[in-house]
């Protein structure tokens, strides 16, 4: 095939890909996306509970881990409510009839003279209750919820189109391979899906927690209010996981560099001391700092690392990518 003609076929596979995209695209508007925005938010909704239950137990005096208010932190977490201090006006001072007269056609004048029948502030006996502390996300422009529900709906559709859009993608690579190399694809592509999957499964099913705790416990010292707008959360979202899947891959990198002659296994096993510490280092710079998401982090890297060496070592070559010069014809 001429050049021309190997554009004409890339021409081809990336408008079927694209095709494909876009059927997922609109089945992951109608049938997902608002399914997905909501579930992202309850990681959120949950820090945001468990750190209003400490700091209200906290502001009574009472250590939050105290088995004493266990049930009672359980509550405020389950239930999202909020203690506030209000004062009980006697019934013989102001009473009901007077309030419900009053507050309908209620205007500055009428509000003072109201106020003006209230005891002495000294006198007010403080009571003690619980209120529903509604949580969401807020939103400071009007299309802001349209495009990250757009957003959604294209990150569920890129994922359920994406067995058809590396079809075709693959259907134009693999007919430029030979088939000793072909194989070494249908070998790493499960493995670096799978590495892939684990490290997004980690930071959103356990790391996120922590690090939405650490960051709401940080503003707490600072005494600043939270609200969490929804384009940077889900943003942040979406951020964490995939650096911890493109961390993942540090076996299949390390597979890579071996292979191609760059770095021997031996250089791996000897500067397993350094690499560890570089593994340190990147854990600290890509998750906020708190010591919980960067152990859960560099603990799995440094496994992963090991685990890179074994494969070096132990993983067969093969003809081709690796081995000595090889002539297929």
């Amino acid at each position: 095939m001429t050049f021309g003609e190997h554009l004409e076929e890339l021409r081809k596979s990336l408008g079927k890909a694209l095709m494909w995209l876009g059927l997922g695209l609109v089945v992951g508007l109608f049938f997902f996306a608002d399914g997905i925005v909501r579930y992202v938010q309850e990681p959120l909704k949950e820090a945001i509970q468990e750190f209003n239950a400490d700091r209200d137990l906290a502001k009574l005096g009472v250590k939050p881990n105290s088995p004493d208010v266990a049930k009672l932190r359980q509550l405020l977490i389950e239930n999202g409510l909020m203690w506030e201090l209000v004062y009980d006006i006697p019934e013989d001072v102001l009473s009901q009839t007077d309030i419900d007269e009053v507050l309908p056609t209620a205007g500055p004048v009428q509000m003072v003279e109201l106020l003006s029948q209230m005891p002495d502030p000294g006198s007010l006996k403080p009571k003690l209750q619980l209120r529903r502390h509604e949580i969401g996300l807020s939103s400071l422009k009007v299309e802001e919820p349209f495009m990250i529900w757009v957003k959604a709906g294209l990150i569920v559709g890129a994922v359920l189109a994406s067995p058809m859009i590396f079809y075709h993608l693959w259907s134009f690579v693999a007919a430029g391979l030979h088939s000793h190399e072909r194989r070494y694809v249908y070998i790493y592509l499960p493995f670096s899906v799978g590495l892939f999957t684990a490290g997004v499964a980690l930071a959103f099913f356990f790391v996120l927690h922590f690090v939405l705790t650490f960051l709401l416990k940080f503003n707490g010292q600072l005494e600043v209010a939270v609200e969490p707008r929804l384009s940077y959360y889900i943003n942040f979202v979406l951020l964490l996981p995939l650096g911890f899947g493109v961390a993942f891959q540090l076996p299949l990198v390390m597979l890579f560099l071996e292979r191609i002659g760059l770095i021997p296994v031996e250089a791996f096993i000897s500067s397993w001391r350094i690499a560890i510490l570089v593994i340190a280092v990147i854990s600290m710079m890509v998750t906020p700092a708190d010591i919980t998401s960067m152990i859960s982090l560099m603990v799995p890297l440094v496994f992963l690392y090991f685990l890179g060496v074994v494969l070096c070592k132990f993983m067969p070559k093969g003809r081709g990518l690796g081995s000595e010069a090889y002539d297929p014809a």
